[in-house]
């Protein structure tokens, strides 16, 4: 088994079918680029409430990029917190992004029934650990907004034990409660007593890669004559009219009538408006990246299916000094059902959060080392921290880096580029896109079937 980025994702993956490339030009209604996860569910929903024909072109194999190099869990999460969304944009705005998120778990179950998909998901509650009741006090002004906007709201648990009780603002009394510590500790599977609140949510797991591969095969199944995938097929430059635009992609051209980015933000091709101003230097700074770092190793099935955040005091004082509590990464930890090989189950325990920041994204290598300070972090961290780990050397199956985008506004850009609406968005952010993506795609394909759809913090013009 191979040790340089050797994700447990695309491991599992053993795909068997053939790679079609692009053999010549061609014109179509719908051209789409990036056949990872985003790129994947703007086909899907396109081709389902549309009439459109649809094109997926990628530079490399589908799944082979950040969605086949990821943490493996499906969470709703921002990288912005609540209320900060709300004094920049305003509640209405905001309440309606975070619902429009959280509603893709709807858009799962579509799919998940359309499709007669196998690939494993699991969903439970997960939680996420806090170190200071500071911390929770953001959570806590999070939470009173969303109520104002007639939202549901998560649990939100602190130990009686916890310093700064009694600084907690009267206003947040009903969206709270106090617990033993040792609730605290045992929610988030720790014996770490730094952490003295927790956050109850959501979550999932899936192998992002096994579930766009299965989609895949489903579209080249049912939509044959409407939906071609064109893998091994970089593009090189995108050339934009007043009405279509254009695709080169090595010897041959694509013409579409819309031409919809799914990426990350780390291509190297240019962009050529022949209707507008310049849009290749904005779009190459739209996306800012960071290389995520993560290891898994196996275990007896003896636990259930659970995704933990950790919030540590080191996190949190660093974010306080920057001004955002999301400066320094935070450590995560997956527990999944893994079937390494056949009958072989075991549960794959992954952990991340050692980041690296990359100035020059197109320099970043798929095939890099793993850099062994980044494991180090998480074996620390889990001696530290998980009570369910080993106690020795941890040996670890799988060691892996991804690529994580950050837009300039930390939210997901979806939608028509403000200089030529040929050109549509649905990238960024992060590496906690999964919700994102799939809300994505579904937006993409409302605004293709012209349906007349309100203002939106998602909105390319926002990130300008």
């Amino acid at each position: 088994m191979q040790k340089n980025n050797n994700s447990p994702w695309l491991y599992q993956l053993k795909r068997t079918r053939a790679v079609d490339t692009l053999l010549g030009d061609m014109r179509t209604d719908i051209a789409i680029v990036g056949a990872g996860i985003a790129g994947i569910m703007t086909a899907y929903f396109t081709l389902k409430y549309t009439d459109r024909e649809v094109l997926l072109v990628e530079a490399g194999r589908v799944a082979h990029g950040a969605t086949g190099h990821n943490a493996g869990q499906i969470v709703f999460e921002f990288e912005k917190e609540f209320h900060r969304l709300v004094e920049d944009h305003g509640l209405a705005l905001a309440a309606d992004a975070e619902k429009s998120v959280r509603g893709a778990w709807v858009l799962i179950e579509e799919i998940y029934h359309d499709a007669q998909l196998t690939t494993p998901m699991s969903s439970f509650l997960g939680y996420n650990g806090y170190a200071t009741v500071g911390r929770v006090v953001e959570e806590l002004k999070n939470n009173a907004l969303r109520v104002e906007a007639g939202m549901s709201v998560p649990p939100v648990y602190i130990s009686e034990k916890a310093e700064g009780l009694d600084e907690i603002p009267a206003a947040y009394k009903d969206l709270y409660s106090i617990v033993p510590h040792e609730n605290v500790l045992a929610l988030l599977e720790t014996d770490d007593t730094q952490y003295v609140a927790v956050m109850a949510e959501r979550k999932g797991c899936v192998n992002s890669a096994m579930l766009v591969e299965e989609i895949v095969g489903y579209l080249l199944a049912t939509y044959k004559g409407r939906f071609v995938l064109a893998e091994e097929s970089p593009v090189r430059e995108v050339v934009l009219d007043q009405d279509s635009g254009m695709l080169k992609i090595t010897d041959h051209s694509v013409y579409a009538k819309k031409i919809v980015m799914c990426t990350n933000g780390f291509e190297k091709f240019k962009i050529t408006n022949m209707a507008g101003g310049n849009i290749d230097t904005k779009f190459h700074h739209m996306v800012i990246g960071n290389i995520g770092y993560m290891a898994g190793y196996l275990e007896d099935m003896t636990h259930p299916p659970i995704a933990l955040q950790y919030h540590d005091k080191e996190q949190i004082e660093f974010g306080h000094r920057e001004h955002s509590y999301q400066e320094k990464p935070y450590m995560y930890l997956t527990r999944r059902p893994y079937e390494l090989e056949k009958n072989e189950r075991h549960n794959l325990v992954c952990v991340g959060g050692p980041e690296q920041n990359i100035e020059d994204t197109t320099a970043y290598k798929n095939e890099g080392e793993v850099v062994a300070e980044s494991v180090d972090q998480i074996e620390n961290f889990i001696h530290k921290t998980y009570k369910h780990g080993p106690k020795g050397k941890v040996d670890f199956e799988f060691k892996w880096h991804g690529l994580m985008g950050y837009t300039p506004t930390n939210m997901r850009v979806i939608g028509e580029e403000p200089k030529n609406g040929v050109l549509m968005y649905n990238l960024g952010c992060n590496g906690i896109g999964i919700l994102t993506s799939i809300y994505g795609g579904k937006r993409i394909s409302q605004m293709l079937k012209g349906e007349a759809l309100g203002p939106s913090l998602f909105d390319p013009k926002i990130s300008y």
